[in-house]
Parts: C-alpha cells; structure tokens; sequence
C-alpha cells in the first residue's frame, strides 16, 4: 500500500460509520499494550507431545500472552512452568505480537487521536526493533516443517513475517516510520527472505504463505526480481491460483486433506 492509496484508505474511514466503529476497536484493542509491553518471548517455539498440554487430561493450556511463566489448566485449573510450557507458549505468542504491531501501526496511521497514535506508533516500532535485532540469534534447528527461526516450520514463520511486514509498511508510508527502525526491519526481511526462500513446497496451501510473506519483503525492498518470484513462479501465487483449484472449486491436497 502507497502512501496515496493510504490516504484514500483512511479518507473512506473517516466517512463511513462502520469503518470508523471498527478503527475505535482497535484502538481499544491497542490500550493495554500502550500500558506495558508484553512478554517478548526469548526463546524458540518447539513442537513437542508435552509442551503446551495438561499432564493430568491433556487439554490444551490456556494462552495468556500476559503471562509467560505460568500456564494454566482450563479444565483442572492447575498451573504449569518449564521450558516444554514456555516454549509452546511462544508460538502462540510471536504469532501474536506480530497481529498486535500491525494494529499498532493502523492505529499509528488512522487514529484521528493524535497523542493514542504518536504512542501506537511507538510501541509498534518498538516490537519491530526487538525482533528485527534478536531474529538472527533465534536457532534455524528443531524444525518440522522447513527451516525457522522462531517456529518449527516454514509457514508460520511466513505468517508471522507476513504481519511484521504489515505493521513496517504502515508506518513507513502513513510517515510513522524512522530510519532508523527502518534499517533494521530491513535487515530482518533480507535474513527472513533467504530463511523461507530456501523451502519450497510446492502445491502446498502453507506454500501460499511463503509467496506471500516474499511478496511483501519484495514491496519493502521494491525488488521487482523477487516480487516476480513470488508472484509468477512455478509455484507462486498465480500458479496456486490457477493449478490449485479444481473444477469445483476445491483445493485438493492429498487423499485425507482438502
């Protein structure tokens, strides 16, 4: 998104009720993270058949992204700690930080409030900043599913660059945006891009997210050759588009999975 189309974006807000309803949301969804900063959390996610899971009934733990050293039971109500816990609590929660800075930066750019967007602004940047500096130390090993530094597998990676490329883009066309920051969300998508770029799986739906999350990096970078990659490679998007569907409708992917 241009700084223009921006622009008309936020116009087509301003004049529409239901838009403007759903912009007062987020900015009350922004509240508690202007308040404090979340847990960042410092480790890698694991997959694992304990992590994440109640011993006693094995229901899955409650995700408070408030609360990194206690997971609770929502059944029994007992509360857990340990690196298994923590480390499936951290998939949940890189996943969120990164929606959390891409409503950060909507608000930094939409909010007709000036002081909620210079500090959605801010906070924004600085989750951009505390991964965009950290990201390279996060290990590329216990993967699943292709190569990772904060999941165990290739497509949510994908997914949670997706979002953080959201928030950067934002703030830099909506004038939000320091150089600064910049440089360093940079320096992320380049290691980001050549992490998901080294996986391609194919006719895969999670494949989409790794066109996806290059697109974005390629708008970031205005690199025409990677955008070209994504989009009209052999499995791009305009290839998913048009191989991947069927006659009905259906993407089929394998005999148990569609």
């Amino acid at each position: 998104m241009s700084a223009d189309e921006l622009e008309t974006r936020i116009a087509a807000i301003r004049e529409s009720g239901d838009l403007t309803s759903l912009l007062l949301t987020l900015e009350e969804r922004a509240r508690p993270l202007l308040e404090r900063l979340p847990p960042m959390p410092t480790v890698k996610a694991l997959l694992s058949t304990d992590g994440g899971v109640c011993p006693d009934d094995g229901t899955a733990l409650r995700f408070d992204p408030w609360n990194a050293n206690e997971h609770q039971c929502p059944t029994c109500g007992k509360r857990y700690t340990g690196e298994r816990h923590l480390r499936a609590w951290a998939r949940l929660q890189h996943l969120w930080l990164a929606e959390r800075a891409a409503e950060l930066a909507t608000v930094a750019v939409a909010s007709l409030d000036e002081s909620l967007s210079e500090r959605a602004g801010a906070r924004a940047r600085e989750i951009l900043r505390w991964y965009a500096e950290r990201y390279t130390e996060f290990p590329n090993v216990d993967n699943v599913l292709g190569p990772s530094r904060l999941f165990f597998s290739t497509y949510l990676e994908s997914i949670f660059i997706t979002n953080y490329m959201a928030a950067a883009v934002l703030l830099r066309e909506g004038g939000a945006m320091d150089e600064a920051t910049a440089k360093l969300v940079g320096r992320l998508a380049d290691e980001a891009a050549a992490v998901i770029g080294e996986f391609d799986e194919g006719y895969s739906n999670r494949q989409t997210w790794n066109s996806a999350v290059r697109t974005a990096i390629a708008v970031w970078f205005e690199d025409a050759e990677l955008a070209q990659r994504a989009i009209e490679g052999p499995t791009g998007i305009l290839a998913h588009w048009l191989e991947g569907l069927g006659d009905d409708g259906m993407w089929y992917e394998g005999e148990n999975y569609h």
